[in-house]
């Protein structure tokens, strides 16, 4: 499974949140809201991008070498995370949770906090968009 929670990361501030965030959920895809797009860096863009059919493309530099990227607009996110848990894929989606101009008023420098509202498995599904009407889904619960 892609994991960019490698070795402690020296980077941009918001580079450095991604990695913050990613190294607590490894396993997962990173969904890493960005205005408004969701995207995805390193090794997670390199997995996605050809299950999504999206191009695979770079943001800045890490270590002499381009960074790994590829992007989805939020609108459109449910669509891509059904293709995603449809090929296997765990994604954590993680949202600006704070309103990036209210963080200039109070004088925040640095990036808009984030945090990961939810993970998505195939076992998590909830969704009538996500879930496929011609398959079955079960569930079973243990007590």
């Amino acid at each position: 499974m892609p994991d960019a929670a490698g070795p402690v990361f020296a980077g941009s501030p918001v580079m450095l949140q991604y990695h913050e965030i990613k190294r607590a959920h490894p396993g997962c895809l990173l969904f890493f809201r960005m205005g408004d797009f969701y995207e995805l860096f390193f090794e997670d863009a390199i997995a996605a991008a050809p299950a999504l059919d999206i191009a695979l493309t770079k943001r800045g530099r890490h270590n002499g070498a381009d960074i790994p990227m590829c992007g989805v607009p939020v609108h459109t996110a449910e669509a891509y995370l059904a293709r995603l848990i449809r090929a296997g894929f765990k994604v954590a989606i993680c949202d600006q949770v704070e309103d990036p101009a209210e963080a200039r008023r109070r004088g925040n420098k640095g990036p808009v906090k984030r945090a990961v509202v939810r993970v998505v498995t195939a076992g998590t599904l909830t969704e009538d968009g996500l879930l496929d009407a011609r398959r079955h889904n079960y569930l079973a619960g243990i007590a």
